[in-house]
């Protein structure tokens, strides 16, 4: 389901950051950052300085450090998740598309089940010996494991382990090209009250956040912006991977965040799009989905 799965994607982005460019990146960015999100689409924890990544985002004094993985990796042994709280690493968001093998090693190719359970031990001790460890659950939700989410099928991994702090389903959308091409949302709406409500309502019972669409949200995934959101998004949102700071026009050898936005006027462009009539305003179109917080 993720755009990842696209061999043109994949071959578009390539290699992996040197120490040279993160010493760039976190002199150009650090100091102004609120939050760490380490992996995007791609697997971070393939990435060989993984641990010096979290070390650095603490040393820079970044208020939230998190980590999205499958956790095939930390389950093998091959990176140490403790290791990485220890360092700095406040939350980790464990992809996971399915709670039984058939549906979650379909749906995460090269993934195993056997290490997905093994990984939701380690996850557990390592939570109880750090408790403001955060854990959270994605899960995308489609027609093939809608199914998982009914009765006891979401919960059952984490019998006898400590419950995960936050769930967030979210409806699969369109990326493009990618492996998966079935996007039709009308078994999630049909099978709302008995999956996605019902695991929204025992993440209440459990005291568990849960971030879900409503039934009506379902289909609201192109979201209009007004440019009041389209500016605040551009400016607060740094995207950096091997070869491609921010923006195509940063230059991480010699911009900093500040020196970036006074050159675009970026808060003139704020204020001007706050104080105009809002019809007048130009409106951008995010993929990005409204939710419910519970």
């Amino acid at each position: 389901m993720c755009y990842f799965s696209d061999s043109k994607k994949r071959g578009q982005v390539k290699g992996n950051m040197s120490d040279e460019e993160l010493d760039k990146v976190e002199k150009a960015l650090f100091h102004r950052a609120l939050k760490l999100q380490i992996g995007c689409g791609a697997e971070p924890t393939l990435y060989p300085h993984l641990a010096e990544l979290v070390k650095r985002g603490h040393r820079a004094g970044i208020p939230y450090i998190s980590l999205t993985t499958n956790g095939q990796l930390i389950a093998t042994g091959r990176v140490n998740l403790e290791q990485l709280v220890e360092d700095g690493l406040n939350e980790i968001t464990l992809s996971m598309h399915g709670t039984d093998r058939e549906t979650y090693e379909y749906l995460m190719p090269g993934a195993n089940f056997d290490n997905l359970c093994r990984l939701i031990e380690i996850i557990s001790d390592v939570k109880r010996r750090f408790p403001k460890f955060v854990v959270r659950i994605n899960f995308t939700v489609n027609s093939m494991n809608v199914n998982n989410l009914r009765g006891n099928g979401f919960w059952h991994l984490w019998e006898g382990m400590v419950s995960p702090d936050i769930v967030q389903l979210r409806p699969v959308q369109n990326y493009g090209d990618t492996a998966w091409c079935d996007f039709d949302h009308t078994p999630l709406k049909e099978n709302y009250d008995a999956t996605i409500g019902a695991v929204v309502k025992e993440c209440q019972r459990r005291g568990v956040t849960c971030i879900a669409p409503s039934i009506e949200q379902l289909d609201a995934v192109d979201d209009v912006q007004d440019a009041v959101s389209s500016i605040i998004e551009d400016f607060s949102y740094c995207y950096v991977t091997h070869g491609n700071c921010y923006k195509s026009d940063f230059d991480v050898q010699t911009d900093s965040y500040e020196s970036y936005h006074k050159r675009k006027h970026t808060g003139w462009r704020l204020f001007k799009s706050a104080f105009s009539h809002k019809s007048s305003r130009h409106r951008n179109v995010s993929k990005k989905l409204n939710y419910d917080v519970k």
